[in-house]
């Protein structure tokens, strides 16, 4: 597991549901093949945002700033994860996630960071580098600095195992 992420900001405002990320109609794609999913994650917003006729995974974002209730509403299943995973999300920091949000974020490898005012520190296109271990976040970009809330042990080796599947076959394959 990388402990410095380093990557380029979107934000993506307050109450983004998992149709946000992933719209309806592609929920009914069979599996959960992330190269694929990616091809449509944020499908409406970019395009609606950025004003391109590709997707967000041509944009070069790696890490999403997100308000209040991220990946709220909407299926509490895998897919959302996954498609950020297929358009290179490598992080998620938000003011506040739903359970069901980060949990899924977490159990595929995909580190999210509670992070109380974010979104005053940093924009889209700002160059950031977080600390997992100690949840501090510099804007590379501005020379802005904030404190998330750190994953705690347990969350950071269901990261370092490549999530949380991987993580008990390991524990299985060593008895």
């Amino acid at each position: 597991m990388k402990e410095i992420i380093i990557g380029t900001v979107w934000t993506c405002g307050d109450n983004v549901s998992t149709y946000h990320i992933i719209g309806k109609k592609r929920w009914t794609l069979t599996g959960v093949d992330q190269e694929e999913l990616g091809k449509w994650a944020f499908e409406g917003a970019v395009k609606e945002i950025e004003d391109v006729p590709f997707g967000f995974r041509d944009l070069g974002y790696t890490i999403i700033v997100a308000g209040h209730d991220f990946c709220g509403g909407g299926k509490s299943i895998e897919h959302p994860i996954a498609a950020m995973q297929g358009a290179g999300v490598q992080l998620i920091l938000a003011e506040s996630f739903s359970r069901y949000g980060f949990r899924n974020a977490i159990n595929r490898a995909l580190p999210a960071i509670t992070c109380p005012g974010i979104g005053k520190v940093f924009k889209t296109g700002d160059r950031l580098e977080a600390n997992l271990l100690t949840g501090e976040i510099s804007n590379l970009t501005t020379g802005g600095r904030i404190s998330g809330i750190p994953l705690s042990d347990y969350i950071l080796k269901l990261i370092s195992a490549g999530g949380l599947l991987q993580y008990y076959r390991n524990i299985l394959r060593q008895k």
